[in-house]
């Protein structure tokens, strides 16, 4: 009788603790989650916001040679959500590590902000450099909403510990949960290099 007590203790020890421990593993807890849901979706809204109803013109407009268009900045933004999230889970096949100490809700948010602060510029790898593959505003929307919604409803519901698996980045050392911190807000970074295309003195009125 005991025995069968004190085997019930130690059980029901492990289950409080279970949280505990999960939060020091891999795996999301639901702070995390949500904080990466939101950067989701405030992207994805302002993004489609910045090109619903933009005319040819304005679609095309280049403010200088070397300065990309609406257009541009738009395919970039689309192919970049496939390639980044692709990376992501590439990540997850690598050894897993101890959580890094830098696996922090304050280094998350840190992170967020820095990918979309525009007085540090950086050139798009070749990949991800925009070839006028994408036609108009609404095809730009279409591919990237089916996208961004499949890596949301990854984001929602995944179990996967990407807290464990790391890789180095400009930032620093990111594992994969805050790579696609990264892929999310890097599309607000270039949803505000939109803005300012269309805040140019030159941009198409209609």
């Amino acid at each position: 009788m005991r025995k069968k007590t004190i085997l019930s203790t130690l059980a029901i020890s492990i289950l409080a603790a279970a949280p505990a421990l999960a939060a020091d593993g891999g795996t999301l807890n639901d702070a995390e989650r949500a904080f990466l849901i939101e950067q989701m979706e405030k992207s994805k809204k302002a993004f489609l916001a910045s090109i619903s109803g933009l005319s040819e013109a304005q679609w095309k407009f280049k403010p200088a040679p070397n300065v990309w268009s609406v257009a541009e900045c738009a395919e970039h933004i689309v192919i970049s959500e496939t390639f980044l999230f692709g990376v992501s889970q590439q990540m997850l096949k690598s050894p897993a590590v101890p959580r890094p100490e830098k696996s922090t809700a304050e280094f998350d948010r840190q992170l967020a902000i820095g990918v979309q602060d525009r007085s540090h510029k950086a050139s798009a790898p070749e990949p991800l450099v925009p070839s006028g593959k994408i036609a108009t505003p609404a095809d730009a929307a279409n591919a990237f909403t089916a996208k961004r919604d499949a890596n949301e409803a990854y984001a929602k519901s995944t179990a996967d510990d990407l807290r464990v698996h790391v890789m180095d980045s400009p930032a620093g050392p990111i594992d994969a949960y805050q790579f696609l911190v990264l892929m999310a807000t890097h599309t607000a970074r270039h949803t505000a290099q939109i803005k300012e295309v269309q805040a140019n003195a030159n941009y198409p009125s209609k």
